[in-house]
């Protein structure tokens, strides 16, 4: 793999001018942002309204989070921008993309064009106030997703393009999903093209790091297809049957991404799985319970 080089003066200007300048509690406060912006964590959240607050809301986030991460990936392995603190020896590697791991070990910390915490971060804050069309949450949204990229650049593990990418990509999909999702009534050919495209991907991407989002985006169309055609569950119509929901997907999200991946070796192939398989059990799969756990049921 070629690794590649490349960044404006005033990129370098901006990442050292903040890490001479602000306070080391921002920094503190950077750290805590880049552990919360996970696929994890925002995989789960999603996965939670689409359980129990809004399905519709929760299907057009989980499916534009993944869809953006299959395209972050790609381009990070085909692109191989090193990240600034490898290219600059003044920029300091705050706080490193995988925590307690080799800064310059590239196969674990992935490379940095473009952001996928600002992609990530995009779809959080920006994903269903653009689909409901809600302009004042649209401007909020914007301002963390600001929060966010700023986070990136001060603690070195971004250039500032690296983060104005990740935002366009994602916000990209998003309005491409939101126009799809208005247009297309039966979604069953949208799940398959994307299962589609990404398998094609495998052939100019082989690497682990791409592969684990195509099993994610794969879990989670999969897991809208089936739900769709033989499920087809209810919001919740009670704030009990949204408690009860929503302490049962958590308790089998810790059973599927913790203790299964624990027990079964925390390999990549286990990690695979379980975002295949876990996330398609938690879409389809568990909802098939409510009928049992609602009230009204």
């Amino acid at each position: 793999m070629i690794e590649t080089v490349f960044y404006f003066p005033w990129e370098v200007n901006l990442i050292l001018f903040m890490q001479s300048s602000l306070p080391d509690f921002i920094f503190g406060f950077f750290k805590i942002i880049a552990n919360l912006i996970s696929k994890n964590v925002l995989a789960l959240l999603f996965i939670l309204v689409y359980l129990a607050y809004n399905k519709e809301w929760g299907r057009f986030t989980l499916l534009s989070l993944g869809v953006a991460g299959v395209c972050c990936e790609f381009l990070k392995v085909f692109v191989a921008r090193l990240r600034p603190y490898a290219v600059v020896n003044k920029i300091k590697c705050i706080y490193p993309n995988k925590p307690g791991q080799n800064p310059f070990d590239f196969k674990i910390q992935e490379y940095s064009f473009p952001s996928g915490h600002s992609m990530m971060a995009t779809n959080l804050f920006l994903a269903i106030p653009i689909y409901i069309k809600n302009m004042k949450f649209i401007v909020i949204g914007l301002i963390g997703v600001l929060i966010v990229a700023l986070s990136r650049i001060g603690l070195g593990v971004h250039f500032p393009t690296d983060t104005i990418a990740g935002f366009i990509i994602a916000l990209a999909i998003i309005l491409i999903l939101s126009r799809i999702f208005d247009m297309v009534e039966n979604r069953t050919y949208i799940y398959l093209g994307i299962i589609a495209l990404s398998f094609v991907g495998i052939i100019f991407c082989p690497e682990m790091s791409y592969l684990k989002y195509v099993a994610l985006i794969c879990g989670i169309s999969s897991g809208f297809l089936v739900e769709e055609k033989y499920v087809n569950f209810e919001n919740p119509k009670s704030r009990r049957d949204a408690i009860l929901r929503v302490a049962g997907a958590i308790i089998l999200f810790v059973l599927i991404f913790v203790l299964f991946v624990k027990v079964a070796g925390n390999t990549d192939i286990v990690k695979c799985i379980a975002y295949s398989l876990g996330i398609f059990i938690m879409l389809a799969i568990y909802p098939m319970a409510f009928k049992k756990i609602d009230r009204d049921g």
